[in-house]
């Protein structure tokens, strides 16, 4: 098997939608009394007509010790010489009692086979549709952004009475998911680290969510099935795929191959915070500072205070583990390419499968001798470009050669004093 088998599908007869349709074969989707039973024609595949793809999700680079993930994005460049995705063609096939189908806000996914395990690649709505005719030739392409639109639009209106105070982080995100109705087939949401103070579950959902998670120093973002996905800070070092190696990339036999021209590195001062003030709402601001990073490198703040955490122990904590992993600049991999089709059995497993927080080794053997670089890296964004018999995936990368191992009470292992660092 040299590609992998690719599709693409609309939900043309169902409208917009947020995820409740019932999906055979779905881990999730596919059982009753979960998902709402629809008609199969409900997801329409548009794959015999797709030219091309790009999806980029998570973030475009690494530029903060602190991340928040962007929306995830794709395009679809669709053959359009039958008119099938003119919305001003009403004789096409995708038409109800007279009215086009093509319209924006339609869910689209784009999944891939390889091996006999299908990959979710990229779930969302479409945003606009883009036609253009060149004679005899035309092409529609289709401009999609992930759940973050809906989240993002989702406004709500106060409480008179604030809930929730002393709550954890991750029942934080439930909270505010299960007040807009989002489903709860779509989320995989961690318990997090902190609690929080109350809230009245006013305004846009996404903002409250993503400050709850900057609140954790958590992971907020939507994975490549459409779920709503929160990971709290210690994820890092509690989850084997974050913790662990999931992979050796390098340009050694025996080493999982990168475009040799395609892996980027760093060394600058944007990822430098040796002076961090951290506060909570209606507390203290926290102030922790690295004496000698400063002397060598000048002050290099970081500053949020408008944080929701309920003590200011932890937002001690929070300002303690900033300066701590970002006090020194690193030379780090910042970004790398790999090109599956030149090794397909090797590298698709890997290009299909990895997600965001995934942690990977990479090697590089600079020439003129010496030692080689070795970094572990964490996946932070992924990007994947397709088209017939080509594919090409780029991750953007954040350092794990950092990690900071904080005290975790009742963990076998990160449970232990003079193993960790106090937070």
């Amino acid at each position: 098997m040299t590609d992998p088998i690719i599709s693409a599908e609309m939900s043309f007869p169902a409208g917009a939608a947020i995820g409740t349709i019932m999906t055979l074969d779905d881990p999730a989707r596919g059982k009753l009394d979960t998902a709402t039973l629809a008609a199969p024609e409900v997801w329409v595949d548009v794959t015999p007509w797709l030219r091309s793809f790009k999806i980029k999700r998570g973030v475009s680079r690494a530029t903060s010790p602190i991340l928040r993930y962007e929306p995830g994005k794709a395009s679809l460049v669709l053959d359009n010489r039958d008119r099938r995705f003119d919305p001003e063609n009403l004789d096409g096939p995708y038409v109800a009692a007279g009215i086009t189908q093509v319209t924006p806000m339609r869910a689209v996914r784009i999944r891939a086979t390889w091996d006999g395990i299908t990959y979710d690649l990229f779930r969302g709505y479409i945003d606009d549709w883009d036609i253009t005719w060149e004679d005899p030739d035309s092409q529609a392409v289709a401009l999609c952004t992930d759940a973050f639109k809906v989240l993002a639009k989702a406004d709500r209106e106060a409480l008179l009475s604030p809930v929730g105070a002393g709550e954890m982080s991750g029942a934080r995100i439930h909270r505010i998911l299960d007040g807009i109705d989002w489903p709860a087939t779509d989320r995989i949401i961690g318990v997090g680290n902190v609690t929080v103070q109350e809230t009245s579950l006013g305004g846009k959902a996404l903002e409250e969510l993503q400050l709850t998670s900057d609140s954790d120093i958590g992971e907020l973002y939507i994975d490549g099935a459409g779920r709503v996905v929160f990971r709290g800070r210690f994820a890092s070092v509690l989850e084997d795929r974050s913790n662990l190696p999931q992979g050796v990339f390098g340009d050694l036999p025996g080493e999982l191959p990168y475009k040799y021209d395609g892996l980027k590195n760093r060394y600058s001062d944007e990822q430098l915070v040796n002076l961090a003030r951290i506060g909570r709402v209606g507390g203290t601001v926290q102030v922790v500072q690295d004496a000698a990073s400063i002397e060598r490198f000048l002050e290099q703040p970081y500053e949020k205070t408008n944080l929701i955490m309920e003590s200011d122990s932890d937002a001690l904590g929070y300002a303690a583990w900033i300066v701590s992993i970002s006090r020194d600049p690193e030379l780090h991999f910042d970004s790398m390419i790999i090109e599956p089709p030149h090794s397909p059995d090797l590298l698709y497993p890997h290009a299909l499968g990895r997600e965001i927080g995934d942690r990977i080794t990479v090697i590089r053997r600079p020439p003129g001798g010496g030692d080689p670089i070795e970094r572990d890296v964490w996946i932070r964004g992924m990007e994947h470009e397709w088209k017939p018999k080509d594919w090409r995936t780029t991750w953007a990368f954040q350092s794990a050669s950092k990690t900071v191992h904080l005290l975790v009470l009742d963990d076998p292992d990160l449970g232990q004093l003079d193993n960790t660092a106090l937070a």
